[in-house]
């Protein structure tokens, strides 16, 4: 959790790659006339024609998938993330985008990215990184819901919400929020919210993992990490090829 007044945005930029006065007053200027968004409120609705980004400053959005009475969470956005980098070719949102707490968010048009791109365009490459950083983590859960059991799943998908935590931590704590009902973590990993009750009673039976809500902690990371060879993408993005 951050305990600075630098912007979660910015610190995650930090962690990608050395930024000079010049490139902080560009990323700043992004996240100039934030948005207040309250819980539930739509950031991006399907089919809605709209060319705009979406820099969550504080809160947390989530992306849904829905077909018929089916949902799918195919996306957490967290504070410093950027909403709408992977629908950059389509004229309209293609999922439902809505915030899952209170939260701020800096809408910027898609003309406003391209003239970035050319006054820019080392940050332009960065937020690129973060896009396809999104994609890599999402292919990572993909594979663990088709071939993992139940609770190696789950294991995943917590190890993967404290790495994304981490990168805009300044605190180093290693408990992290967790903001979704049992119902939303089943519709992350395909699973009902019965069978994720069982899931976390066993886990905490077993002394793996301690939840005081909004928190979780995970007790032995390492073993984990070992149990599922387990990549930390978040700490191997490599930004050297932009310069």
């Amino acid at each position: 959790m951050k305990t600075s007044g630098q912007s979660a945005f910015l610190t995650r930029m930090t962690h990608l790659a050395e930024l000079s006065l010049s490139d902080r007053a560009a990323l700043a200027a992004l996240e100039q006339n934030p948005t207040q968004l309250a819980k539930r409120q739509t950031v991006f609705a399907p089919g809605s024609p709209d060319d705009r980004i979406a820099i969550i400053r504080s809160g947390l959005a989530i992306t849904r998938i829905t077909s018929g009475a089916q949902t799918t969470i195919a996306q957490l956005f967290m504070a410093g993330d950027v909403v709408g980098l992977s629908e950059l070719g389509f004229s309209s949102a293609l999922y439902q985008t809505t915030m899952q707490t209170d939260g701020t968010v800096s809408l910027i048009s898609r003309k406003r990215l391209g003239d970035l791109a050319r006054t820019n365009p080392r940050i332009f490459a960065m937020l690129l990184s973060m896009a396809s950083l999104d994609s890599v983590t999402l292919l990572d859960r993909l594979h663990a819901v088709t071939r993992y059991s139940a609770e190696d799943r789950l294991m995943h998908f917590l190890l993967t919400v404290q790495a994304k935590t981490d990168q805009v931590s300044e605190q180093g704590s290693d408990r992290f929020p967790m903001p979704l009902s049992q119902k939303e973590i089943g519709d992350v990993l395909g699973l009902t919210d019965i069978y994720v009750n069982r899931l976390l009673r066993n886990l905490q039976k077993r002394g793996a993992l301690e939840i005081a809500r909004p928190y979780f902690r995970i007790i032995d990371k390492p073993a984990w990490v070992a149990q599922l060879d387990y990549k930390d993408r978040f700490t191997a993005v490599d930004f050297s090829w932009a310069g």
